[in-house]
């Protein structure tokens, strides 16, 4: 508390920031919020070795496929027709995570839908709580808890506006809807002792926040009415093509710079080289959806899913059979209207997933620098400066 005190409210702010917590209290709230979070893990007692630290609330345990102890993150970016998740493995606090798993899928198949309709009367709805609460029991319940066995659970809040619009679309309530009957079935495997593992919801804008900063994209329409983006340049009210339409819409542009950022860390990832990212090791099944982040962007669907491999081009046939493979076993298109891979959806799993990690991992860094008696205010600077190249800026 003592260190805290002797820095400024700007620097508490940044460390705020880099550990994932709110930057919007006063002083001595963010010195209470920063030295909870530090101590939560009673990092204090820990040894100078970090490898024998855990960064976690609760203890990692070994999964059954494999004899080493680490700890499992499932990142989830909330949707009906486009729920995207990725799956970080971390055995050490100073390691860079795995990537196991990373996909997209609709939750909202027509001939599920059907079926879930076809008893009830014609004034039930097409969704409802019911519903509802099939899809969470058999996405996650049946499907993706079993596969994975996470030790931690990312849920990203959802919004109650779509696009900070002034009015609740009805999508939105259904997404919202979603999400309320997943925290109730999570929470009462939890409590009924079926699943062991910590339910984190994580704000949309903490994320974004962590990796961008003042960034605009400029954007052209292309023939097919998709933008296409690049970083730097443009001024803050840049405007989004949306075929015929010019949109004024932050929300778009933020989705933008996130597939830009991804788009950079995938850049150079191939299955001989899947250590190109500095921020996440990619893994065989992984890298396809790396891929798609340099796909080209004209041609029909099928040439945007499988690119014909060159010289420059290394893995392609083995990326196109496994990404097959991944359909085939989900038994969907890549995304609902069977065109290219929503990547604003996967970048939001895997930026949300990999920010939760290292928003420990400064935790940790900073619980060692006080308890090591290390000047805060050069530490907080040099933790600024390192993440700063990091982040998406104009």
């Amino acid at each position: 508390m003592a260190s805290f005190q002797k820095l400024s409210v700007e620097s508490l702010k940044s460390l705020s920031r880099l550990c994932g917590l709110s930057s919007s209290h006063t002083k001595q709230e963010l010195i209470l919020n920063l030295n909870e979070a530090i101590w939560r893990n009673s990092l204090s007692t820990q040894s100078n070795s970090s490898s024998s630290s855990s960064i976690w609330t609760r203890p990692p345990h070994t999964h059954a496929s494999s004899t080493q102890s680490h700890h499992r993150v499932l990142s989830v970016d909330m949707g009906l027709r486009n729920l995207s998740y990725s799956v970080l493995d971390l055995a050490d606090v100073e390691q860079i995570p795995t990537l196991s798993a990373w996909s997209l899928k609709s939750i909202l198949p027509q001939t599920a839908l059907a079926e879930l309709t076809t008893a009830t009367t014609r004034q039930q709805p097409n969704f409802s709580p019911a519903i509802a609460a099939q899809l969470a029991y058999g996405t996650f319940v049946e499907d993706i808890l079993p596969r994975f066995n996470p030790d931690t659970i990312l849920l990203e809040r959802q919004r109650h506006r779509s696009g900070g619009g002034r009015n609740v679309l009805e999508w939105t309530l259904k997404v919202n809807m979603f999400e309320s009957v997943l925290y109730g079935v999570l929470t009462t495997l939890i409590k009924q002792g079926l699943l062991k593992a910590q339910v984190c919801e994580v704000l949309p804008s903490r994320t974004k926040g962590y990796w961008i900063r003042n960034a605009v994209i400029p954007t052209t329409t292309s023939s097919q009415g998709s933008p296409q983006q690049q970083e730097g340049g443009g001024g803050a009210d840049e405007s989004i093509s949306s075929g015929r339409k010019r949109v004024q819409n932050k929300y778009a542009l933020s989705k933008l710079v996130k597939v830009n950022l991804v788009k950079r860390w995938t850049k150079g990832v191939t299955f001989d080289n899947p250590a190109a990212c500095k921020h996440v090791l990619f893994t065989e099944s992984t890298i396809p959806m790396a891929l798609q982040f340099h796909s080209e962007p004209g041609g029909s669907a099928r040439r945007r899913r499988r690119r014909k491999p060159d010289s420059s081009d290394i893995g392609v046939e083995q990326a196109n059979r496994l990404l097959d493979q991944q359909q085939q076993q989900q038994q969907e298109p890549p995304s609902s209207t069977g065109t290219k891979l929503k990547l604003d959806d996967l970048s939001d799993s895997l930026l949300q997933g990999v920010a939760f990690v290292q928003w420990h991992q400064n935790r940790f860094e900073l619980a060692r620098a006080v308890r090591d008696g290390t000047d805060l205010a050069e530490f907080c600077q040099l933790m600024v400066d390192r993440h700063t190249k990091e982040m998406v800026i104009e």
